[in-house]
C-alpha cells in the first residue's frame, strides 16, 4: 500500500488519494457488473 506516516498525521493528498481509489474501484465495479 502506499499510506505512509506524515509528519502532520495523515494529509489531504492521502485522502485525496484514498477516494479517488474507491471512486475508481466503484467504476470498474461498474462496468464489470
Amino acid at each position: 500500500s502506499y499510506i505512509t506516516p506524515v509528519p502532520g498525521g495523515v494529509g489531504p493528498m492521502t485522502i485525496a488519494m484514498l477516494l479517488k481509489n474507491t471512486l475508481l474501484a466503484r467504476e470498474r465495479h461498474r462496468g464489470k457488473a
